[in-house]
């Protein structure tokens, strides 16, 4: 968002700008006026927005830079363009704003989470199935989540492949890896690599589309199993990405289940020492039943306990930092 428009938030009514952007990808409103340009009631038609209403939203999105007007008529603004259309799919749209309301409800009880030591959940009576809960039930869910991942992580995917020689190894497993954006990154920048994506079964079958899509069924397969129970063998390179705090014992699995030589890559958002950085990170652990923040200087330690050699910590993407060990 502009400087300029940032500088005019309050910090104390900033969710007010928050909420009006969450709400207009909620109603689907950038992607229906892409490529148009529409009156307020034209755009309340088509995303149901009521009567006197639709002038003051549409005047707040222009307001924060998203919308243009041209005497009745408004458009999206190239910031709109650039951030909600280019660089977003229609999952991050469906998926990642519904998100964003539920993180909203739970801070909106933030003063009582912190002095009764109760989570969310507990305090407003609403039980939150888990990420692996839904994955495994709904399969259209996990086709968009893992769509929306896929387009999130395509600069970290970009910069990890740069960031690698994998010249000498010839067959990666990607643990966890979703929609195998990484596998297909490194496949692409080492075309004589091999990968195999380990995860559920409705995750896998997104994931198969998307690769088909990349024409990269001959390199990349799928297969259909549990990260937290034994790994198939026969991988010279075992890779965990944005799979939450690696452990002792998964690392030890691991290392056992690599050749002499054999990499070890993990690639997330370990935290500064300090735990001020990622900023996003810090907000979920404040809204989670439990401590879990990893320090990058904890993550290499526990890849050191696990067996692992040569050593190798990088941030390779904005907030994203990789680790490599060698057994």
């Amino acid at each position: 968002m502009p400087k300029n428009i940032l500088a005019k938030i309050d910090v104390q009514t900033a969710f007010m700008a928050s909420r009006c952007v969450i709400a207009a990808e909620q109603l689907k409103l950038f992607r229906k006026l892409e490529g148009k340009e529409l009156t307020a009631a034209a755009i309340g038609r088509l995303t149901g927005i009521k009567g006197w209403r639709q002038r003051p939203f549409l005047a707040a999105l222009m307001a924060l830079g998203l919308l243009k007007k041209r005497g009745e008529l408004y458009r999206n603004s190239a910031l709109a363009k650039k951030y909600f259309i280019k660089e977003r799919s229609k999952y991050w749209t469906e998926i990642y704003s519904g998100e964003c309301i539920e993180e909203y409800q739970a801070f909106s009880v933030l003063d009582e989470m912190l002095t009764s030591g109760r989570g969310y959940e507990s305090i407003s009576g609403i039980k939150r199935k888990n990420y692996l809960d839904l994955m495994q039930e709904n399969r259209a869910w996990a086709k968009g989540f893992t769509n929306m991942l896929y387009h999130l992580h395509q600069t970290v995917a970009k910069a990890l492949a740069e960031n690698v020689n994998l010249r000498k190894y010839n067959k990666v497993l990607d643990v966890g890896g979703g929609s195998g954006v990484m596998s297909m990154a490194l496949v692409k920048r080492f075309p004589h690599l091999i990968a195999a994506v380990l995860d559920l079964e409705n995750v896998c079958r997104a994931a198969r589309e998307l690769i088909k899509e990349q024409g990269l069924s001959k390199k990349i397969k799928t297969l259909t199993g549990d990260m937290n129970k034994d790994l198939p063998d026969g991988y010279d390179i075992i890779m965990l990405c944005d799979t939450d705090n690696p452990d002792l014992d998964s690392l030890t699995r691991i290392y056992n289940k690599l050749p002499d030589g054999g990499l070890l890559i993990l690639v997330d958002y370990f935290a500064s020492e300090d735990l001020t950085a990622p900023f996003l990170r810090l907000m979920w652990q404040l809204r989670s039943n439990r401590f879990w923040l990893m320090t990058r200087k904890e993550a290499k330690q526990i890849v050191k306990m696990a067996g692992f050699r040569n050593i190798r910590m990088k941030n390779i993407f904005d907030e994203s930092w990789m680790i490599i060990g060698q057994k």
